[in-house]
């Protein structure tokens, strides 16, 4: 992960005449600010934006040159995406990338990338439009309730624009890179992939899992990777989909029952075995791997215990 400069300060914002796009497009205005909250918006950090939306480069540059990001999270933003589409897609957030977190320098390649936009077509046409929705759900996931049910709508309407549309249309991954989709860290993505058929789902499964913060956006995945697997007698997705159950268990500590009981019906032995019984409580693992980790059935195993402990009573 980067270690850029957090001080580094992103230059003033552009202003109409120095060519900053204009609010527009399909999605709806968003409500005015309270009376007396008149400053700039405070920069975003780049843990909310990569799991918020795929930022198209001119987006990530106009984001930087109006202060809704510092030049460390610019960076690191920059690098995520690089590293989601691979070589060729991901030349404009390595060129940003590059740049470190001088300002000067950053500032001249964000700009020529804001200025080479026009005529391309795209989202990346109004860039500041994705930033206002990002903010407006930076905003309620903190607990803010301003704007009511219009704010609700016009996150669902950004949502649907910023993100789902671009998962499905497969643009906001290299789904022909493996080591690309061991990057993968939007649930959506994965959804759009399984919907699509891609040949590389369980990839991306395995990579939701090693970066995603949260096993309740995780196991969902790894399940229906299993169920299909399990219908379709795909052993190599099955198999995709254990070494995802793997990396969940051991990064969190976790599993759910839908996970368990689509386990059951895989072979005995497997990478998700044994890093259940080592990663997870005992007390939540299910009587049948218990069975398999002690080498016999547990009620053999009390008959046993009953029956030595009654010899014993006896002998007394």
């Amino acid at each position: 992960m980067l270690t850029p400069d957090e001080t580094a300060a992103p230059p003033q914002p552009l202003g109409e005449a120095e060519g900053a796009p204009s609010p527009g497009g399909s999605a709806a205005a968003l409500p005015p600010p309270p009376d007396g909250d008149l400053a700039a918006p405070s920069p975003l950090p780049a843990e909310f934006v990569r799991y918020a939306v795929a930022l198209e480069a001119p987006e990530l540059a106009w984001g930087y040159l109006n202060g809704r990001l510092t030049a460390a999270d610019t960076g690191t933003l920059a690098f995520l995406r690089r590293c989601d589409l691979g070589p060729g897609p991901g030349e404009a957030f390595a060129r940003i990338h590059a740049r470190g977190t001088d300002p000067s320098p950053l500032a001249a390649v964000c700009r020529e990338i804001v200025d080479g936009r026009t005529g391309r077509g795209g989202d990346a046409e109004d860039p500041r439009r994705v930033w206002d929705y990002l903010e407006l759900s930076h905003r309620l996931s903190r607990g803010d309730t301003g704007g009511g049910e219009a704010s609700g709508l016009q996150l669902a309407a950004g949502r649907r624009e910023f993100l789902l549309s671009r998962a499905a249309s497969g643009r906001g991954m290299n789904w022909q890179d493996s080591s690309a989709l061991l990057g993968t860290d939007r649930p959506e993505e994965v959804d759009a992939a399984f919907e699509r058929g891609e040949e590389l789902v369980g990839v991306a499964v395995i990579g939701l899992a090693l970066t995603h913060p949260h096993a309740t956006a995780i196991l969902p995945r790894v399940a229906r990777a299993l169920d299909r697997a399990l219908a379709s007698s795909d052993p190599r997705l099955r198999h995709q989909g254990i070494v995802a159950l793997a990396h969940t268990a051991r990064l969190h500590r976790t599993i759910d029952r839908r996970c368990l009981d689509l386990l059951r019906r895989c072979p005995r032995g497997s990478e998700a075995d044994d890093d259940l019984w080592a990663y997870v409580p005992r007390r939540r693992l299910p009587w049948w791997l218990w069975r398999h980790r002690l080498g016999e059935p547990p009620r053999r195993w009390l008959r046993r215990v009953g029956k030595a402990l009654s010899g014993a009573r006896g002998d007394g």
